[in-house]
């Protein structure tokens, strides 16, 4: 899921339906969980780019963010 133009759509661009409405719902749910009421369009996002990461892709993601300063080099900080 990811917001396009302010509107929910699906990795294939379709709009928020009562075939895809869950995915949305396990998002909010799980960003809530992390962040509380403090919701972002990044904080979305980043939760729904986890969702969507490979085992393989997951534990090289972990791997960098317990890198001291790793995600300041990379976004050029």
């Amino acid at each position: 899921m990811k917001i396009i133009n302010g509107k929910w759509q699906d990795v294939n661009e379709d709009p928020v339906d009562n075939f895809n409405v869950s995915e949305l719902l396990e998002i909010g749910k799980n960003v809530q969980a992390l962040y509380g009421e403090k919701i972002t369009y990044d904080r979305i996002t980043l939760m729904s780019s986890i969702r969507r990461l490979t085992s393989r892709e997951e534990s090289s993601l972990a791997y960098l963010l317990e890198q001291e300063g790793a995600i300041s080099k990379l976004a050029g900080y």
